[in-house]
Protein backbone atom coordinates (compact mmCIF):
# COMPACT_ATOMS: atom_id res chain seq x y z
CA UNK A 1 0.00 0.00 0.00
CA UNK A 2 1.30 3.32 -1.05
CA UNK A 3 2.51 5.57 1.79
CA UNK A 4 1.69 9.46 2.52
CA UNK A 5 5.21 9.86 1.51
CA UNK A 6 5.41 8.24 -1.61
CA UNK A 7 2.11 9.74 -2.94
CA UNK A 8 3.09 12.89 -2.14
CA UNK A 9 6.17 12.15 -4.16
CA UNK A 10 6.51 13.58 -7.67
CA UNK A 11 7.98 11.46 -10.63
CA UNK A 12 11.09 12.31 -12.70
CA UNK A 13 10.10 12.92 -16.43
CA UNK A 14 12.18 10.41 -18.04
CA UNK A 15 11.37 9.99 -21.77
CA UNK A 16 9.53 6.86 -21.03
CA UNK A 17 7.60 7.67 -18.28
CA UNK A 18 6.52 11.05 -20.25
CA UNK A 19 4.63 8.85 -22.64
CA UNK A 20 3.80 5.61 -20.12
CA UNK A 21 -0.26 4.86 -18.60
CA UNK A 22 0.49 6.81 -15.19
CA UNK A 23 -0.33 4.13 -11.99
CA UNK A 24 -3.81 2.68 -11.61
CA UNK A 25 -4.25 5.96 -8.29
CA UNK A 26 -3.71 8.90 -10.57
CA UNK A 27 -6.23 7.64 -13.37
CA UNK A 28 -8.79 7.30 -10.60
CA UNK A 29 -7.86 10.93 -9.42
CA UNK A 30 -7.55 11.68 -13.30
CA UNK A 31 -11.01 10.47 -14.03
CA UNK A 32 -12.42 12.03 -10.57
CA UNK A 33 -11.13 15.36 -11.55
CA UNK A 34 -12.84 15.21 -15.28
CA UNK A 35 -16.23 14.75 -13.13
CA UNK A 36 -15.97 17.59 -10.57
CA UNK A 37 -14.40 19.71 -13.18
CA UNK A 38 -17.02 19.60 -15.71
CA UNK A 39 -19.67 20.84 -13.93
CA UNK A 40 -18.04 24.48 -13.16
CA UNK A 41 -18.97 26.39 -16.30
CA UNK A 42 -22.43 25.63 -16.32
CA UNK A 43 -22.24 26.50 -12.37
CA UNK A 44 -20.36 29.65 -12.62
CA UNK A 45 -22.83 30.84 -15.73
CA UNK A 46 -25.89 30.22 -12.82
CA UNK A 47 -24.47 32.57 -10.20
CA UNK A 48 -24.68 35.25 -12.45
CA UNK A 49 -28.14 35.22 -12.16
CA UNK A 50 -27.31 36.94 -9.07
CA UNK A 51 -23.35 37.84 -8.89
CA UNK A 52 -21.65 40.14 -11.22
CA UNK A 53 -18.85 37.92 -13.22
CA UNK A 54 -15.50 39.01 -11.10
CA UNK A 55 -17.61 39.17 -7.48
CA UNK A 56 -18.77 35.09 -8.24
CA UNK A 57 -15.09 34.19 -8.83
CA UNK A 58 -13.64 36.18 -6.14
CA UNK A 59 -16.39 34.85 -4.02
CA UNK A 60 -15.67 30.94 -5.00
CA UNK A 61 -12.19 31.27 -4.36
CA UNK A 62 -12.19 33.40 -1.31
CA UNK A 63 -14.38 30.45 0.88
CA UNK A 64 -11.74 28.33 -1.08
CA UNK A 65 -8.55 29.62 0.03
CA UNK A 66 -10.21 29.74 3.53
CA UNK A 67 -10.86 26.34 3.60
CA UNK A 68 -7.50 25.69 2.76
CA UNK A 69 -5.62 27.98 5.64
CA UNK A 70 -8.29 26.14 8.10
CA UNK A 71 -6.64 22.65 6.96
CA UNK A 72 -3.32 24.21 7.30
CA UNK A 73 -3.82 25.55 10.58
CA UNK A 74 -5.27 22.69 11.94
CA UNK A 75 -2.79 20.37 10.95
CA UNK A 76 -0.55 22.33 11.62
CA UNK A 77 1.46 22.18 7.79
CA UNK A 78 4.65 23.76 7.14
CA UNK A 79 4.37 26.72 4.70
CA UNK A 80 6.84 26.81 1.67
CA UNK A 81 9.89 28.69 1.88
CA UNK A 82 12.36 29.82 -0.86
CA UNK A 83 11.47 28.56 -4.42
CA UNK A 84 8.68 26.31 -3.41
CA UNK A 85 6.97 29.72 -2.23
CA UNK A 86 7.50 31.31 -5.95
CA UNK A 87 5.99 28.61 -7.37
CA UNK A 88 2.84 28.37 -5.15
CA UNK A 89 2.49 32.38 -5.56
CA UNK A 90 3.28 31.85 -9.31
CA UNK A 91 1.10 28.75 -9.31
CA UNK A 92 -1.64 31.03 -8.08
CA UNK A 93 -1.53 34.50 -10.44
CA UNK A 94 -1.48 32.06 -13.14
CA UNK A 95 -3.85 29.29 -12.97
CA UNK A 96 -6.41 31.24 -10.53
CA UNK A 97 -6.32 35.00 -11.24
CA UNK A 98 -5.17 35.36 -14.40
CA UNK A 99 -6.97 32.67 -16.01
CA UNK A 100 -10.31 33.05 -14.01
CA UNK A 101 -10.46 36.79 -14.49
CA UNK A 102 -10.47 35.83 -18.24
CA UNK A 103 -12.99 32.72 -17.57
CA UNK A 104 -15.37 34.82 -15.38
CA UNK A 105 -15.41 37.49 -18.10
CA UNK A 106 -15.06 35.34 -21.21
CA UNK A 107 -18.69 33.02 -19.91
CA UNK A 108 -20.33 36.00 -19.74
CA UNK A 109 -21.61 35.70 -23.35
CA UNK A 110 -19.86 32.12 -24.15
CA UNK A 111 -22.45 29.33 -23.73
CA UNK A 112 -20.84 26.80 -21.01
CA UNK A 113 -20.61 23.74 -23.16
CA UNK A 114 -18.45 26.19 -25.96
CA UNK A 115 -16.69 27.46 -22.91
CA UNK A 116 -15.55 23.95 -22.17
CA UNK A 117 -14.36 22.97 -25.16
CA UNK A 118 -12.48 26.34 -26.12
CA UNK A 119 -10.50 25.44 -22.70
CA UNK A 120 -9.98 22.25 -24.05
CA UNK A 121 -7.24 23.46 -26.09
CA UNK A 122 -4.71 23.27 -23.24
CA UNK A 123 -3.40 20.12 -24.20
CA UNK A 124 -1.90 21.44 -27.10
CA UNK A 125 -0.55 24.86 -25.71
CA UNK A 126 1.01 22.60 -22.83
CA UNK A 127 2.89 20.50 -25.34
CA UNK A 128 4.31 23.56 -26.68
CA UNK A 129 4.65 25.47 -23.26
CA UNK A 130 6.26 22.62 -22.03
CA UNK A 131 9.02 22.33 -24.61
CA UNK A 132 10.02 25.56 -24.42
CA UNK A 133 10.13 25.15 -20.80
CA UNK A 134 12.34 22.45 -21.27
CA UNK A 135 10.25 19.45 -19.13
CA UNK A 136 9.66 17.13 -22.19
CA UNK A 137 10.75 16.83 -25.55
CA UNK A 138 8.03 17.62 -28.26
CA UNK A 139 6.86 14.24 -29.28
CA UNK A 140 5.64 13.36 -32.41
CA UNK A 141 2.46 11.83 -30.90
CA UNK A 142 1.31 14.06 -28.52
CA UNK A 143 1.74 17.10 -31.02
CA UNK A 144 -0.61 14.74 -33.29
CA UNK A 145 -2.73 13.55 -30.75
CA UNK A 146 -3.44 17.76 -30.11
CA UNK A 147 -3.95 18.27 -33.43
CA UNK A 148 -6.67 15.62 -34.12
CA UNK A 149 -8.01 17.26 -30.36
CA UNK A 150 -8.20 20.38 -31.88
CA UNK A 151 -9.80 19.57 -35.19
CA UNK A 152 -12.61 17.20 -32.79
CA UNK A 153 -13.06 21.40 -31.02
CA UNK A 154 -13.49 22.95 -34.15
CA UNK A 155 -16.20 20.00 -35.51
CA UNK A 156 -18.02 20.65 -32.08
CA UNK A 157 -16.96 24.43 -32.62
CA UNK A 158 -19.01 25.01 -35.54
CA UNK A 159 -22.08 22.95 -34.27
CA UNK A 160 -22.57 23.65 -30.49
CA UNK A 161 -24.47 26.54 -31.18
CA UNK A 162 -26.92 28.81 -33.57
CA UNK A 163 -26.66 32.06 -31.83
CA UNK A 164 -23.93 35.07 -32.84
CA UNK A 165 -20.77 34.08 -30.71
CA UNK A 166 -18.96 37.28 -28.87
CA UNK A 167 -15.41 37.26 -30.98
CA UNK A 168 -13.69 39.13 -27.96
CA UNK A 169 -14.93 36.58 -25.42
CA UNK A 170 -14.38 33.73 -26.96
CA UNK A 171 -11.14 34.93 -27.12
CA UNK A 172 -10.87 35.41 -23.41
CA UNK A 173 -11.56 31.93 -23.11
CA UNK A 174 -8.70 30.45 -25.15
CA UNK A 175 -6.04 32.91 -23.34
CA UNK A 176 -7.47 31.71 -20.11
CA UNK A 177 -6.90 28.32 -21.38
CA UNK A 178 -3.05 29.33 -21.58
CA UNK A 179 -2.79 30.65 -18.51
CA UNK A 180 -4.12 26.99 -17.27
CA UNK A 181 -1.30 25.64 -19.28
CA UNK A 182 1.55 27.53 -18.39
CA UNK A 183 0.47 27.39 -14.64
CA UNK A 184 0.41 23.37 -14.99
CA UNK A 185 3.84 23.98 -16.74
CA UNK A 186 5.59 26.48 -13.95
CA UNK A 187 4.39 24.56 -11.01
CA UNK A 188 6.53 21.31 -12.31
CA UNK A 189 9.95 23.79 -12.19
CA UNK A 190 9.58 24.41 -8.65
CA UNK A 191 9.90 22.41 -5.43
CA UNK A 192 7.10 20.66 -4.31
CA UNK A 193 5.30 21.48 -1.04
CA UNK A 194 2.60 19.99 0.74
CA UNK A 195 -0.68 20.42 -1.75
CA UNK A 196 -2.90 22.23 1.02
CA UNK A 197 -0.46 25.08 1.58
CA UNK A 198 -0.25 25.28 -1.67
CA UNK A 199 -3.31 25.66 -3.09
CA UNK A 200 -4.01 28.03 0.23
CA UNK A 201 -1.54 30.73 -1.10
CA UNK A 202 -2.50 30.21 -4.99
CA UNK A 203 -5.87 30.81 -4.02
CA UNK A 204 -5.35 33.84 -1.96
CA UNK A 205 -3.30 35.32 -4.54
CA UNK A 206 -5.64 34.81 -6.96
CA UNK A 207 -8.78 36.23 -4.96
CA UNK A 208 -6.42 39.46 -4.87
CA UNK A 209 -6.17 39.80 -8.38
CA UNK A 210 -10.08 38.87 -8.68
CA UNK A 211 -11.19 41.43 -6.19
CA UNK A 212 -8.89 43.87 -7.69
CA UNK A 213 -10.51 43.37 -11.39
CA UNK A 214 -13.91 43.45 -9.68
CA UNK A 215 -13.51 46.84 -7.79
CA UNK A 216 -11.76 48.22 -11.22
CA UNK A 217 -14.76 47.15 -13.03
CA UNK A 218 -17.37 48.96 -10.17
CA UNK A 219 -19.37 45.46 -9.54
CA UNK A 220 -21.34 45.18 -6.70
CA UNK A 221 -20.59 43.02 -4.10
CA UNK A 222 -23.97 41.47 -3.42
CA UNK A 223 -24.95 38.53 -1.16
CA UNK A 224 -27.05 35.53 -3.54
CA UNK A 225 -30.64 34.95 -2.24
CA UNK A 226 -31.84 32.31 -4.29
CA UNK A 227 -31.21 28.59 -3.73
CA UNK A 228 -29.99 27.84 -7.35
CA UNK A 229 -27.56 30.36 -6.52
CA UNK A 230 -26.22 28.96 -3.28
CA UNK A 231 -26.11 25.62 -4.34
CA UNK A 232 -23.99 26.56 -7.81
CA UNK A 233 -21.70 28.30 -5.51
CA UNK A 234 -21.23 26.04 -3.18
CA UNK A 235 -20.77 23.17 -5.66
CA UNK A 236 -17.96 25.97 -7.03
CA UNK A 237 -16.77 25.64 -3.26
CA UNK A 238 -16.62 22.32 -1.87
CA UNK A 239 -16.58 20.05 -5.21
CA UNK A 240 -13.97 22.46 -7.67
CA UNK A 241 -12.26 24.62 -5.89
CA UNK A 242 -11.28 22.35 -2.88
CA UNK A 243 -11.78 18.89 -4.23
CA UNK A 244 -11.01 19.21 -7.87
CA UNK A 245 -7.61 21.26 -7.28
CA UNK A 246 -6.75 18.77 -5.17
CA UNK A 247 -6.62 16.37 -7.56
CA UNK A 248 -5.36 18.27 -10.26
CA UNK A 249 -2.67 18.74 -8.32
CA UNK A 250 -1.94 15.13 -7.34
CA UNK A 251 -1.80 14.39 -10.97
CA UNK A 252 0.55 17.04 -11.91
CA UNK A 253 3.09 15.64 -9.23
CA UNK A 254 2.81 12.09 -10.91
CA UNK A 255 2.34 12.56 -14.82
CA UNK A 256 3.91 14.33 -16.91
CA UNK A 257 1.97 18.13 -17.55
CA UNK A 258 0.72 17.31 -20.88
CA UNK A 259 -0.27 14.10 -20.01
CA UNK A 260 -2.30 16.05 -17.21
CA UNK A 261 -3.77 18.35 -18.84
CA UNK A 262 -6.21 16.69 -21.24
CA UNK A 263 -8.36 16.19 -18.32
CA UNK A 264 -9.79 19.82 -19.63
CA UNK A 265 -9.78 17.97 -23.49
CA UNK A 266 -12.39 14.98 -21.86
CA UNK A 267 -14.31 17.37 -19.58
CA UNK A 268 -16.40 19.07 -22.59
CA UNK A 269 -18.22 15.98 -23.28
CA UNK A 270 -19.93 15.87 -19.94
CA UNK A 271 -19.98 19.62 -19.39
CA UNK A 272 -21.96 19.62 -22.71
CA UNK A 273 -24.65 17.13 -21.61
CA UNK A 274 -25.14 18.64 -18.20
CA UNK A 275 -25.36 22.02 -19.97
CA UNK A 276 -28.06 20.10 -22.26
CA UNK A 277 -30.02 18.84 -19.47
CA UNK A 278 -29.59 22.19 -16.92
CA UNK A 279 -29.31 24.95 -19.24
CA UNK A 280 -31.01 23.59 -22.30
CA UNK A 281 -27.76 24.00 -24.64
CA UNK A 282 -28.68 21.47 -27.43
CA UNK A 283 -25.95 18.30 -28.22
CA UNK A 284 -25.84 17.95 -31.94
CA UNK A 285 -24.62 15.69 -34.67
CA UNK A 286 -20.90 17.96 -35.08
CA UNK A 287 -20.83 17.47 -31.15
CA UNK A 288 -21.04 13.45 -31.82
CA UNK A 289 -18.30 13.54 -34.17
CA UNK A 290 -16.25 16.03 -32.60
CA UNK A 291 -16.32 14.35 -29.26
CA UNK A 292 -15.11 10.80 -31.32
CA UNK A 293 -12.42 13.18 -32.74
CA UNK A 294 -11.20 14.72 -28.75
CA UNK A 295 -11.00 11.51 -27.76
CA UNK A 296 -9.48 9.53 -30.09
CA UNK A 297 -6.63 12.74 -29.84
CA UNK A 298 -6.68 12.16 -26.13
CA UNK A 299 -6.31 8.24 -26.19
CA UNK A 300 -3.35 8.32 -28.94
CA UNK A 301 -1.40 11.57 -28.02
CA UNK A 302 -1.91 10.93 -24.40
CA UNK A 303 -2.80 7.36 -22.97
CA UNK A 304 -0.99 5.31 -25.53
CA UNK A 305 2.46 4.13 -24.42
CA UNK A 306 5.19 5.49 -27.18
CA UNK A 307 8.55 4.54 -27.77
CA UNK A 308 11.04 6.45 -26.03
CA UNK A 309 12.73 8.49 -29.59
CA UNK A 310 9.90 9.27 -31.26
CA UNK A 311 10.48 13.06 -29.98
CA UNK A 312 10.92 15.97 -32.85
CA UNK A 313 13.73 18.09 -32.78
Amino acid sequence: MATKESILKPIPLTAERASALPDRLTLVAFTLFILFAAGAPVAIRFTYAELPPFWSGTARFGVGALVFWVLVLLRKIPMPRGRALVGAVLFGALGVGGAFVLVSWGLVKTPASLASVLLALMPLLTIFLAYLHGLESLRWQGLIGSLLAVVGIAVVFGGSTGTALSIPHVLAMIAAAAFLAEAGVVVKKFPRSHPFATNAIAMTVGVVILAAASLVSGERWVIPSQANTWIALGYLVIVVTVFAFLLYLYVLRRWTASGSSYAFVMSPLITVILAAQLAGEQITSSFIVGAGLVLSGVVFGALMPSKANDSVG
